[in-house]
This record gives structure tokens, C-alpha cells and sequence, in this order.
């Protein structure tokens, strides 16, 4: 059950997205009131019956109503699309068609269709092109709908000369509109994926896919921020700063090819050494830091041996057998208060005493 539950990191983001969501969700209200305000009209200049009238008004407030609390109970995010961009562009299509059947003047119809065709644009906020298209079309069969209803039981209210101009005028706009929002839709979700990988780039250390160091001490600010704010037990943030011995001996006498596979195999030890919730990072150099949050020295220790003993047992195709690869370790516990290069320096300090014990070893700074 643990490995279920979300990170702080990860409850703010989904937090932010839900705000979004429902912000985007406010300005369809705005188009929705734009709509209601031209049913209200029509009744007021007695083109529209009463009973019609409170039927819409009653339909739309539920609709809204289930929007909203769909989204704050945070069960739109069992949909596919948590935004329910297409839900919330189809929905108000129904009780409009049946404002519209009841209209007297059919020049009050066009109303509905601009208003109709002003919801769609909000699909290029997440709908992909054929989506947008099919509900596109669905407004258009929609509106033919209506037209036979109103064919069939009011034909005094229909020119149908005029209607094949209207219905063939409205259906070109509506494709193109949804074409080319969907267009746009595809250029906004191409420009977040490459600033996504861009971001990816930008934190990521080029050789050992590790986050660099300016994502590690990003995480440091996050995790020191996190331990603050708690007071529980086991609540300690503790920091292995750690380092490859002889590292350039290494590079010196076999190249810096096999320090490059060093630097890789250490990384991938230290990534499947950790816990869940622990993060490291290539500091620079040989040089990673090892961050251990809602810990406990004697925890972080363990880790430490952990580290030392998997990384101690490696074997590398670009070293002569027989050679073994060892890591010094400096270990600190990061105080409430404290600046992050206050605890990071007494890391360093205490991983310089371990080198000069002999390395492959740990220290706690006092």
C-alpha cells in the first residue's frame, strides 16, 4: 500500500493541474452564460415560451453542478481525458436544440450555432484532431436533427431554402474551426513534449542519465522545505556525498573511455541501491550525492554499506580482472535551519576524512 501513495512532489503537481482544469472549466461557464443570457432575451422579447426556457436553465445549472464536482472530488481523474474537454463541449448541444425547436424566428437560431461554434474552439485545449472533427460533426447532425423535427411538427417556422444555405455555410465554418484548432491542439502538445525534453536535457547529466547538479540541489531545497514542515519521527534528512577512489588513476592508465564505463556502472548501482523516495545526483566529476529523506542516521548507514558493498563487487570489461572499483563516503545530517552549503560542506569535510583513512570506508560528520 505505500508504494501507492503519491510523492509531496507529485500532490502538488496533480494539484496544479486540477486548478487549471477547473480554470479552463470557469471560462466555458463564461461562453455558457453568453448563452443563457440569449435564452433570457428571447423569452423577454417573446420569441421563446416559458416552460422551454426554465427547462434549459434547470439542465444547465446540473450539468454545471456535476462539472464542478466532478472536478473537485478529483474524480475526473479517472477519465481519460481529466479535463472532459469533449463532455463539456457536447453536453450544452442538448438543451440549445431544444431552446432552438421552440424559437419562433428562425434568424434566432444562428445565435446557437455562433455560440455552438465558440465552445468548440475550447477543444484545442486537449482534443486530438479527429475528436475534434467528430464533435464538430456532431453539432451539424445535431442542427439536421432539429431541422426534420421542426419539418415534421412546426413547418411555419422553417424556410427551407435558406436553412440548405445555412446548414451548408455552418458546416464548412465548423470544419475548418475544427480543423484548425485541431491543428493548433497538435502544435501546443508537440511544443510541451520538446520543452518537456528540453527541461529532461537540462537537468540530466549527459553521461549517466543522473540528474546534474542544479536538479540536485533543487531537490535539496525541496526535501530541506519538506523536513521543515514536519515534526514526526524518522523525519531526519540525511546526505552521502560520495566519490570514486582513484578515480584518475583510473582514467590515466586504462583512458577515459573505461572511467566513462566507471562513472556509468556506479551510477546504475546507485540508482538500484536506493529506497523508494531517496535521490542522487552527479555532483561533478566522481563526485555524487546521495539524498536521504524521512530517515535516520543508523538508515542512512545502511544505505551507505549497501552502496559500498554492490558497488565493491563490480566487474567491468574495460578493467583488467582482478580490479576493483571503491567508493569513500561522507555522511551528514542536514539541520532545520541550516543552508544547504552548510550541510553539503560538512558532507565534503567528512567524506575528505575518509579518503585520508584509507578510503573505500565512511564517515559521519560530527
Amino acid at each position: 500500500m505505500k508504494g501507492t501513495q503519491q510523492s509531496p512532489t507529485q500532490t502538488s503537481a496533480v494539484m496544479k493541474s486540477q486548478q487549471l482544469r477547473f480554470q479552463r472549466m470557469l471560462w466555458g461557464f463564461v461562453s455558457m452564460g453568453c448563452t443563457i443570457t440569449i435564452v433570457l432575451g428571447l423569452f423577454f422579447f417573446g420569441l421563446l415560451p416559458g416552460m422551454p426556457t426554465l427547462i434549459y436553465l434547470g439542465t444547465i445549472i446540473l450539468m454545471s453542478a456535476v462539472f464542478v464536482g466532478l472536478n473537485k472530488s478529483g474524480l475526473n481523474l479517472r477519465f481519460k481525458d481529466p479535463s472532459m474537454t469533449a463532455a463539456q463541449i457536447i453536453s450544452p448541444l442538448w438543451p440549445a436544440i431544444l431552446i432552438m425547436y421552440f424559437v419562433s424566428d428562425a434568424q434566432a437560431r444562428m445565435a446557437f450555432l455562433l455560440m455552438a461554434t465558440g465552445g468548440l474552439l475550447f477543444g484545442m485545449f486537449a482534443l486530438p484532431r479527429r475528436t475534434m472533427l467528430s464533435v464538430g460533426a456532431l453539432i451539424v447532425t445535431s442542427y439536421l436533427v432539429l431541422l426534420s423535427a421542426l419539418f415534421q411538427w412546426a413547418p411555419e417556422r422553417v424556410n427551407w431554402r435558406v436553412e440548405v444555405i445555412i446548414v451548408f455555410a455552418y458546416f464548412s465554418v465548423l470544419m475548418i474551426v475544427a480543423y484548425l484548432g485541431s491543428v493548433i491542439a497538435g502544435m501546443r502538445s508537440t511544443l510541451k513534449k520538446q520543452n518537456q525534453t528540453l527541461e529532461i536535457l537540462a537537468s540530466r547529466d549527459a553521461l549517466t542519465q543522473l540528474p546534474n547538479r542544479r536538479a540536485l540541489m533543487d531537490q535539496l531545497v525541496k526535501a530541506s522545505a519538506r523536513m521543515e514542515r514536519r515534526s514526526a519521527e524518522q523525519n531526519e534528512l540525511c546526505i552521502s556525498m560520495l566519490d570514486i577512489d582513484h578515480f584518475k588513476r583510473i582514467n590515466d592508465t586504462w583512458g577515459h573511455d573505461a572511467g566513462d564505463a566507471v562513472l556509468m556502472q556506479v551510477s546504475r548501482v546507485l540508482q538500484h541501491a536506493l529506497r523508494q523516495g531517496d535521490f542522487v545526483g552527479r555532483f561533478g566529476g566522481e563526485e555524487f550525492v546521495i539524498l536521504l529523506p524521512e530517515s535516520t542516521l543508523t538508515a542512512a548507514m545502511q544505505v551507505a554499506e549497501r552502496v559500498q558493498t554492490r558497488i565493491s563487487e563490480l566487474t567491468l570489461p574495460e578493467l583488467p580482472d582482478g580490479t576493483r572499483i571503491t567508493v569513500s563516503q561522507g555522511i551528514c545530517i542536514h539541520k532545520p535551519g541550516d543552508k544547504i552549503e552548510v550541510t553539503l560542506k560538512h558532507a565534503d569535510e567528512a567524506l575528505y576524512r575518509a579518503k585520508s583513512q584509507g578510503r573505500n570506508c565512511m564517515v559521519v560528520a560530527s
